[in-house]
């Protein structure tokens, strides 16, 4: 081999190992400084191991099977509570024109009680006469949220769900 060859492989070896030390390089930057969106969407089976102060500021995205039966509306699922001793409430609001109905989730926390803060979920059921084709919107403790409903099958309990979902 002739030193022109010699030297041509050694410049690529000497550029791979740049752009190696590159790319490590913004990389560990990019780990060190995350960015902070206070605006991210975190969905309700990501909930387990964080902090009550950080759910607080994160847009909660809750999911729940949706039936239409008998000219009601049946909205089944689970709330992510912060603590174990938090109670949760539902009440849906449907529209004088029934082309609009308003699910409002409010947990409370029992006063006295000493609670860890395990991200607890507490299943709901609610129910709403409305139009058929209604919109369906949501509320937690008065902030808005949104609502990922799944139709559920012709004969599918919303008693006694599951909402494992793959994907």
């Amino acid at each position: 081999m002739d030193k022109k060859g010699t030297y041509i492989i050694a410049g690529i070896l000497i550029l791979a190992v740049l752009g190696f030390i590159v790319i490590s390089f913004q990389k560990s930057v990019l780990d060190t400084n995350p960015q902070t969106d206070t605006q991210s969407v975190a969905s309700t089976s990501e909930w387990e191991n964080t902090p009550a102060e950080i759910i607080a500021t994160v847009k909660t995205v809750i999911t729940a099977k949706h039936a239409y039966r008998n000219s009601e509306h049946i909205v089944a699922g689970e709330v992510p509570l912060p603590t174990a001793c938090d109670i949760l409430s539902t009440t849906a609001v449907v529209s004088t024109d029934k082309k609009q109905i308003l699910i409002q989730f409010v947990s409370t926390i029992k006063t006295g009680d000493k609670c860890p803060s395990d991200i607890t979920p507490v299943r709901f059921k609610v129910l709403a006469k409305a139009d058929k084709n209604a919109v369906i919107s949501a509320t937690l403790n008065g902030r808005p949220i949104t609502l990922n409903l799944i139709e559920a099958g012709a004969n599918e309990n919303l008693d006694n769900f599951e909402l494992y979902i793959k994907g």
